[in-house]
């Protein structure tokens, strides 16, 4: 990598950075472009050079976290294979909620902004972000199953659908349940999920 281009991406993060703690602590409709250039200490022209609006570097301040989770879930399975597709989903999803309970700030703005139509930008971009092919690692985990689903990616949906709505104010109030006490419901149901989608052989 070139000076240049060193210098390009430290000024991404930069705005991003600056993005995420000015939208956790005013929101985003309160945040301007020049508040966010301010803190970041770059000039506004700056920040057209990576981002169109402020809610263009919000949905690739979301993708980029999103991908970010799934990044250090990933490497943690890659050093403690699991013996099922399950139980691969499993701890890919208790790694990021896991995440997610100790960095309850970017819980709470995840929670609020994420769209499915982000998370699979994520899932797309997820490689050109952070060096993960999101998508190659999810096909991977479908063939090294040896079973076929009728949809994966509805299947994959439901189980983001279902974590983000189950673990928000489990995480951040402890409502209606603990952690720990959802946790074994939640997997359990995701389990179920995956057998109903799974087509006979």
């Amino acid at each position: 990598m070139t000076k240049t281009e060193e210098n390009k991406l430290q000024k991404r993060a930069a705005l991003l950075e600056s993005a995420f703690e000015l939208f956790v602590d005013r929101g985003i409709v309160r945040t301007s472009i020049a508040d966010i250039t301010k803190k970041a200490g770059l000039a506004k022209g700056t920040f057209y050079l990576y981002f169109s609006d402020k809610y263009d570097i919000r949905d690739k301040l979301i993708a980029y976290r999103a991908a970010e989770l799934f990044r250090k879930a990933a490497r943690a399975l890659a050093k403690k294979p699991q013996s099922s597709f399950e139980d691969e989903m499993i701890f890919l999803i208790d790694h990021i909620i896991r995440q997610l309970d100790k960095e309850k700030m970017l819980l709470n703005f995840v929670s609020k902004n994420l769209e499915w139509g982000i998370f699979k930008h994520a899932i797309v971009q997820g490689t050109d972000e952070i060096g993960v092919d999101v998508p190659q690692f999810y096909q991977d985990m479908l063939e090294r199953s040896g079973r076929t689903f009728r949809n994966p990616e509805l299947m994959l949906f439901m189980i983001v659908e279902l974590v983000g709505s189950t673990i928000h104010n489990v995480i951040l109030y402890k409502e209606p349940v603990a952690l720990d006490v959802l946790k074994p419901e939640l997997y359990e149901t995701i389990r179920l999920m995956i057998h109903a989608q799974e087509e006979a052989g």
